[in-house]
């Protein structure tokens, strides 16, 4: 890990220029973890208007290493999901030397080579942070953590590399509102379930209902999630199952569904146009 001394954080790219401040809030919340430190640290300088930047990827393999070492599950839960959000906005693969972010940001200031062992330490956090999984599965189905299923399952798809999962999760967190796209016609159709019926089965409409209130719905021909070949949905409805999530499982027969488009009346899968 780059040594939190180390004169290389005043030469790396933040949202604000230069992270001289990230190693003295990594410091904080080493001892004090929940903190308005660690908001700064992670919604400020890490991770701003949904952008990481050079300096998280010096920062995360110290956030695994709290997750690694704490006896608090809901540090560990937090770090899991921080880090998750933090891959899911990463659009590097792991195998490259540089991610795009020094690409974008960095001054020439940074040799390439210590580029390439910031990244290759992330790496290796990530993976150790993957490896939790399991754990973590565990403690979100025998514990109190409703609120938190679907940022695991967010974080869970951008660590198996399925980041398009992850961000239509982030995108749409609390499960009430989705937007899938036409292919054919490129027509936006919302989803949304009808509050007065099962406030689980989704039906799509031509226009937000938020705004037009009187707009026309159409049915979603569901399809069961476990049967489909989509190797991403698959896995999505596993975990789901495996953490209860019962709303998202009762949703993804629809995500996973066909619908008629409501402009140019082309049927399509309703998963795919997620993702447009």
């Amino acid at each position: 890990m780059l040594d939190l001394a180390s004169p290389v954080w005043g030469t790396l790219q933040g949202p604000y220029g230069f992270s001289d401040r990230v190693p003295a809030l990594i410091q904080h919340i080493q001892h004090d973890y929940f903190s308005e430190e660690k908001e700064e640290l992670y919604w400020e300088l890490l991770y701003h208007q949904n952008t990481i930047y050079p300096c998280t990827y010096a920062a995360v393999p110290y956030l695994v290493e709290i997750a690694l070492k704490t006896e608090s599950p809901d540090i560990l839960l937090d770090i899991f999901i921080t880090c998750g959000i933090f891959e899911a906005s990463s659009e590097n693969a792991p195998h490259m030397d540089v991610p795009s972010e020094f690409l974008r940001d960095q001054t020439p200031l940074l040799d390439e080579e210590t580029i390439r062992e910031i990244y290759r330490e992330y790496r290796r956090a990530i993976l150790s942070l993957t490896e939790q999984t399991e754990s973590i599965l565990h403690l979100v189905r025998m514990g109190e953590h409703d609120t938190d299923k679907r940022y695991i399952l967010a974080a869970d798809a951008a660590f198996r590399g399925d980041k398009d999962i992850a961000n239509m999760l982030l995108t749409f967190s609390e499960g009430e509102e989705y937007v899938t796209v036409c292919p054919t016609c490129d027509q936006s159709i919302y989803l949304w379930p009808d509050e007065d019926e099962d406030e689980e089965s989704l039906f799509a409409y031509e226009e937000d209902p938020v705004f037009h209130g009187t707009a026309k719905r159409f049915s979603i021909i569901a399809k069961r999630p476990d049967m489909t070949n989509d190797s991403g949905l698959q896995a999505l409805y596993q975990r789901a199952f495996a953490i209860e999530d019962k709303k998202l499982l009762a949703q993804l027969p629809y995500l996973g569904g066909e619908l008629n488009c409501c402009s140019c009346d082309t049927r399509f899968q309703v998963w795919k146009g997620l993702f447009l």
